[in-house]
């Protein structure tokens, strides 16, 4: 199979005066010489279900699935004219590269930890020394 992406920009919404426009990302069959509907794999997800495992596009190329989709958009936006269709393939792109981990050293032992974000702040205290915290107040 060589999969190939087809991009379906439709409006949608019932206003005149501002019409929505979605774009669809369609994974196709290149090697099926029939037109769109029928070569058709799958839609492309967002990126939150690609790493999460739960969409069809994952289950068919397995731990290939963020590879590949990273090398059909740069393709689609390499010929892509359209604007808004650029648009969402670069807003697909940059959602496709994880964020990288926010490294903080703890304020009471010094290591360097993983910080996580707890209502609005980082952590600022590492996991270890908060659980110590908590039990010398017990």
């Amino acid at each position: 199979m060589k999969p190939r992406l087809h991009l379906i920009k439709r409006e949608i919404g019932k206003s005149l005066e501002n019409p929505k426009t979605e774009v669809l990302f369609a994974v196709v069959d290149s090697d099926i010489p029939k037109s769109y509907p029928l070569n058709f794999v799958c839609l492309m997800p967002l990126s939150q279900s690609l790493f999460g495992g739960h969409s069809t596009f994952r289950n068919l190329f397995g731990e290939d699935s963020v590879p590949l989709a990273k090398k059909l958009l740069t393709k689609a936006l390499a010929k892509e004219r359209d604007f808004e269709t650029k648009s969402e393939i670069e807003k697909r792109l940059t959602l496709l590269n994880p964020k990288p981990a926010v490294k903080a050293k703890c304020r009471l032992c010094r290591n360097i930890f993983e910080s996580k974000r707890l209502r609005g702040h980082y952590q600022k205290i590492c996991q270890n020394c908060a659980s110590r915290a908590i039990l010398s107040i017990n």
